[in-house]
């Protein structure tokens, strides 16, 4: 039976562990959570840099079972204070909701999947369980990267990547591609600015042509179809300058059928055909793929009936718009993932942001039968 009162213990000193990303300081998060998972007999093998470790739990002394159940450490900042009713770093408890920087996302279902270790590795199962803790999700996986090339969960099958999704199951997550838009101009007077060349102009005109028209791609019912934003413009130096340089940052959901190089290759064709190829250029900043797990895969259909019958939620798999450590453990590795936690992605960067302790505490059920049936098979 879960512990509530641990579980909500945990999140609560997670929560009030300052672990922003920028500037990563997931260290001492990493010591939290050892030190309560190596208190209740469970293993831990630290993977990366100490400043921004990896944890990777067993509860069988470093052996590998077919499922994984992971989250990351890390958080966004928390932004201005008076922006937040309640602490960001309190773990304030009001009216069943638990209040806090990343309780949502991810320290609350961190700590349930922790938990969910405890009581699994008290149940004495003789198939292991293993769960894994990144570092550095929110600005770009690099943590999960790391545990890739680490080796160390090559021949898991499973994962269960606990994002907060209300747990919804998702079976997937679209790709990213960051990119960079630098334009080259001339600067003038702009009082006489038919001698200089008007590099903010320029980037206007280049991004009109980039994202005036779909890129191809191949149709999914999950994945959907591929997003554009515009997040960033900086040009120029003062208003009366002809501005002589202007970049734009770009941020692509993507789908089947597209890649980051397949991609910035296609937009690059776009300017050279609009004749501005010797003005404007995009450079690649990000990328990570699509992935999708297939309905019929074992991990979709527990998951699915897991939730289902203890949640009394008929689950329709769809895909995450969001980015999450999926899109490395899944082509990298080779882990068909699901995405299932506690706490709505609407809370995710939010002030305020908060995670239903009732919900919290299920969700330690849903991942307990979804490893209890890989111990059976």
């Amino acid at each position: 039976m879960t512990d509530s009162r641990r579980l909500i213990a945990l999140t609560q000193e997670l929560v009030a562990t300052n672990s922003e990303s920028p500037p990563g300081r997931e260290k001492e998060v990493a010591k939290v959570l050892r030190s309560h998972m190596e208190d209740y007999g469970i293993s831990c093998v630290s993977i990366g840099s100490s400043e921004r470790p990896n944890l990777l739990f067993s509860t069988k002394d470093g052996e590998k079972g077919p499922l994984v159940i992971h989250g990351h450490m890390d958080t966004v900042p928390a932004g201005p204070r008076e922006s937040w009713v309640h602490d960001p770093f309190g773990g304030e408890i009001v009216d069943g909701l638990l209040y806090g920087r990343g309780a949502a996302d991810m320290k609350g279902p961190v700590a349930a999947l922790a938990e969910t270790m405890i009581q699994y590795y008290d149940e004495a199962h003789e198939t292991p369980l293993l769960m894994l803790a990144t570092s550095d999700e929110e600005s770009g996986c690099t943590g999960a990267e790391e545990v890739a090339k680490s080796g160390y969960l090559k021949g898991v099958q499973f994962g269960v990547c606990a994002e907060p999704t209300s747990l919804n199951v998702l079976v997937g997550e679209k790709g990213i591609l960051w990119s960079r838009l630098a334009t080259k101009g001339k600067a003038a007077h702009a009082s006489r600015p038919e001698e200089g060349l008007n590099a903010i102009e320029l980037c206007i005109q280049a991004l009109e042509v980039l994202t005036g028209s779909e890129y191809d791609y191949e149709s999914d019912p999950v994945l959907g179809t591929p997003t554009w934003n515009i997040g960033v413009i900086q040009g120029g130096v003062k208003v009366n300058v002809v501005p002589d340089s202007c970049e734009a940052r770009l941020d692509m959901r993507t789908v089947k059928g597209q890649s980051p190089q397949g991609l910035l290759d296609a937009m690059n064709k776009r300017l050279e055909s609009a004749g501005l190829s010797d003005k404007a250029k995009v450079d690649y900043i990000h990328g990570k793929p699509a992935v999708v797990t297939p309905f019929d895969t074992e991990i979709v259909k527990v998951s699915i009936d897991t939730v289902s019958r203890i949640t009394g939620i008929n689950p329709v798999p769809k895909a995450a718009t969001y980015g999450t450590d999926c899109s490395v453990l899944q082509p990298e590795i080779g882990i068909l993932n699901v995405i299932c936690g506690p706490g709505s992605i609407e809370q995710a960067h939010q002030p305020n942001e908060f995670i239903d302790v009732n919900q919290l505490v299920q969700s330690v059920d849903v991942y307990l039968g979804i490893a209890r049936h890989f111990s059976r098979s």
